[in-house]
């Protein structure tokens, strides 16, 4: 059986490059063809650790990756297919809501899900922007860039990486 932390870590770090990707993308720096394909592609990869997650009967962590699953399919097809993202932009304002109540309730366990409560409220606020950027229409993109490529090393690619090299155990188990 795989370790919740080795499936936590492996999340993360899909979601880290996702998250990279995207900000580059929104600075110009990438083409939104290619950038989409490897949207749709974590979404494939993460929606099967989510059910892997369900079977170790984490059904709360599988409902929080497929919240990340779902908005990499809506960015999929905005950058493939040339779809308007303002759906996308409101479909954040909901992640907002999921990402601030996910994160009181990691907060809530104490010292083990401390970081993870902190990572979500980093993701709230992140999609919150995204939907007063794409959503409302405000001129952010610029600092929602940026901001995805901080959230991504700092909360997605290190502690992913922590996890899988195990590193990082907050939830005590089996390594």
């Amino acid at each position: 059986m795989v370790p919740v932390e080795g499936l936590l870590g492996y999340v993360l770090l899909l979601v880290g490059f996702v998250f990279f990707a995207n900000g580059m993308t929104l600075l110009g720096k990438t083409g939104a063809k290619e950038v989409g394909v490897l949207n749709l592609a974590v979404a494939v990869l993460i929606l099967i650790a989510a059910w892997k997650l369900h079977d170790l009967g984490l059904t709360a962590a599988t409902a929080l990756v497929s919240v990340f699953a779902l908005i990499y399919i809506m960015v999929y097809a905005i950058f493939v297919h040339g779809h308007d993202a303002k759906g996308l932009g409101w479909y954040c304002l909901f992640a907002f809501i999921v990402f601030v109540w996910y994160g009181y309730h990691f907060y809530a366990m104490g010292p083990a899900g401390l970081w993870f409560g902190v990572f979500c409220w980093a993701w709230a606020i992140l999609v919150l922007l995204c939907f007063f950027a794409f959503a409302q229409g405000k001129n952010i993109g610029t600092t929602v860039a940026y901001l995805f490529l901080i959230e991504a090393f700092v909360t997605l690619l290190i502690p992913g990486m922590l996890l899988l090299t195990e590193k990082w155990n907050p939830f005590g188990g089996t390594p």
